[in-house]
């Protein structure tokens, strides 16, 4: 158990009048103790008491979890067991209690008959803490790139005629799993030609044809941390209209990384890029925010988006990644991870942005 790390909690609750907490968020419980653990649709919580007090709420099917709770206690409970009541005689009566955004309903609203206690949630608390990275954890961020780039660049070597997007797709698991990462827990999109117009297509039975745009958009988790990336090619050769959009792409995606540096609004970043893009004359095909904070989960709190007013700070890890997507030709997206530093930031890729043409005659 990071207790350094519960004590940040602990401090944040009290400055936001939070008495307890429920951690059930299985990332939130990785980012405390080191170690994912599926429910199986069981209450597996942690609950936190700013006047003393740590437990572990498990099922007894999950012993081999026990450490996970290091010095804190356990409250075991069997099948038979009614769980939600265990969980409510912890629950001091009037006491303002943080829940996950994402805890299951039917959890939330037993506890709440069964225990008086007013319920709030604790994103004020734990999203604010994690999305600063600490050193350890912008290193495993770099390591998961780094992977997610060797996979990425062996991905466009296996591009030909009778390769489909759902092929493709499906190739992206193994390779990952080849590297040691978590290859069955992927963000991916692969998309050729036609499909690129669409920002996030799902895989398909479409085959590449010369000419077209090969987009790539994956990453996977190494070592409890997310990676992602997208590059887009080309196959064979490169029609005019889309080598430049290519490039304002790529000069949008650098703009916006230049202006990255503590201080920065989040729609300052957003902006950079989207003014690019509009000022080519491409702005109503620029359909998403600019990118999205990443760490244990690949989409973390904050956006990276034109309403977020928050001033940017040293440790945090977002991707910059605009596209351009027209419906019937094609599209571009460029995507980097970024890390905020002292006086600008520090880019996790090293994958070339010029543009390439593949197997090119």
């Amino acid at each position: 158990m990071r207790t350094d790390r519960i004590e940040k909690i602990l401090k944040g609750m009290r400055e936001h009048g939070m008495d307890q907490m429920i951690i059930s968020d299985p990332s939130t419980l990785y980012y405390l103790t080191g170690r994912f653990a599926p429910s199986g649709g069981r209450l597996f919580a942690l609950c936190l008491d700013t006047q003393g007090g740590l437990a572990f709420f498990m099922n007894t099917l999950q012993t081999d979890y026990a450490r996970m709770a290091g010095s804190a206690e356990i409250v075991w409970y069997s099948d038979s067991d009614d769980p939600i009541r265990l969980l409510a005689g912890k629950i001091r009566p009037g006491a303002v209690v943080g829940v996950d955004r994402n805890w299951s309903s039917g959890f939330l609203l037993g506890l709440m008959s069964q225990a008086e206690a007013r319920y709030v949630l604790n994103s004020r608390v734990i999203d604010y803490i994690r999305m600063v990275k600490d050193e350890g954890e912008i290193q495993l961020l770099r390591q998961s790139q780094e992977v997610n780039e060797k996979v990425i660049g062996q991905m466009f070597e296996y591009v030909d005629p009778d390769l489909t997007e759902q092929k493709h797709h499906r190739m992206l698991h193994e390779a990952y799993c080849s590297y040691g990462a978590d290859g069955y827990n992927i963000i991916g999109v692969v998309a050729y030609g036609k499909s690129c117009g669409y920002a996030h297509h799902k895989p398909d039975d479409t085959k590449p044809v010369p000419g077209d745009c090969i987009m790539i958009d994956a990453g996977a988790r190494l070592n409890g941390y997310r990676s992602d990336m997208t590059r887009t090619v080309f196959y064979k050769s490169v029609p005019d209209k889309m080598r430049n959009i290519y490039e304002v792409v790529k000069e949008a995606q650098l703009t916006a990384m230049d202006a990255v540096k503590p201080g920065a609004r989040f729609c300052d970043i957003d902006r950079a890029g989207r003014d690019v893009i509009a000022r080519h004359g491409f702005g109503n095909y620029f359909t998403h925010r600019i990118g999205h904070n990443i760490g244990i989960d690949g989409h973390e709190f904050p956006d990276v988006g034109g309403g977020n007013t928050m001033e940017i700070r040293p440790g945090m890890v977002f991707s910059v990644e605009p596209g351009i997507y027209i419906p019937g030709l094609g599209g571009v997206r460029i995507e980097d991870l970024v890390a905020v530093t002292e006086d600008g930031c520090d880019c996790l890729n090293r994958m070339s942005k010029d543009l390439r043409v593949i197997k090119a005659d």
